[in-house]
């Protein structure tokens, strides 16, 4: 078992009910939970939770940064006192959540790299992702061993050169022929969808644990915090399942 994050969303309620009304949405999940005769079946999915964001906490929207109905648990799980800027909360109403500025700031991110990467792999003969030495290796692991594959993948002239890089090799990553290729909107788009997702989404319509895997799903939170309304309580969940 490990501990991961869930966005849990639950109706309007004051901020000291707000834990209870996150336990009610997670009990059907309680490992522990009590299972009466006859009762659905459900899967379990955690032993203990506690609202923390811990790296995932979402950005307030600027002037807002006071708001009581804010959520900011002071410590760690382990007891240390966590410094959350006035700008970082572990959750609140919707409308005082910046969703845009992460997701901006991802597709800016993402762009800059796509046409980094490209840029520079213009001065280039054609460089091709690790997948396709790997293809080669597993159709024949004899002929075309698994070292060979790796040193002519890490010897294309593109990567060697960018092996002398950093700045730019920080900038656009493991095996960008892989990645930074195709459509550049599509790419931006996939980024952005990214910045705000937790391995899984806990709605307050439905009550539904959705696992979120995979481009369709990313896109599938973003969409979901979009259309609830301003007053939704929307809070970043650490749990051990």
């Amino acid at each position: 078992m490990a501990k991961e994050r869930v966005t849990v969303c639950v109706l309007r309620c004051a901020p000291g009910d707000v834990p209870e009304a996150i336990g009610a949405a997670m009990a059907p999940y309680d490992y522990n939970r009590d299972v009466a005769a006859g009762g659905p079946e459900v899967e379990t999915w955690w032993d203990y939770w506690r609202i923390e964001g811990g790296g995932c906490e979402f950005r307030v929207v600027a002037g807002h940064e006071e708001g009581p109905r804010l959520l900011r648990e002071t410590h760690t799980l382990s007891g240390k006192a966590r410094d959350l800027p006035p700008s970082l909360g572990d959750g609140g109403p919707r409308g005082l959540l910046d969703l845009e500025t992460p997701r901006a700031q991802a597709a800016a991110e993402a762009r800059r790299a796509f046409e980094a990467w490209q840029a520079f792999a213009s001065g280039y003969p054609p460089v091709h992702p690790s997948s396709h030495f790997w293809a080669r290796h597993f159709a024949d692991p004899e002929g075309y061993p698994r070292m060979q594959a790796v040193e002519d993948y890490r010897t294309q002239p593109a990567l060697v050169a960018l092996a002398d890089l950093p700045e730019l090799k920080y900038l656009v990553g493991g095996d960008p022929a892989a990645r930074l290729v195709g459509d550049l909107g599509a790419h931006v788009r996939e980024a952005a969808d990214q910045a705000l997702t937790t391995p899984a989404l806990l709605p307050h319509l439905d009550g539904h644990w959705l696992v979120i895997a995979g481009l369709e799903r990313c896109r599938y939170i973003n969409d979901y915090l979009d259309a609830v309304t301003p007053d939704t309580i929307v809070v970043r969940v650490l749990y051990h399942g």
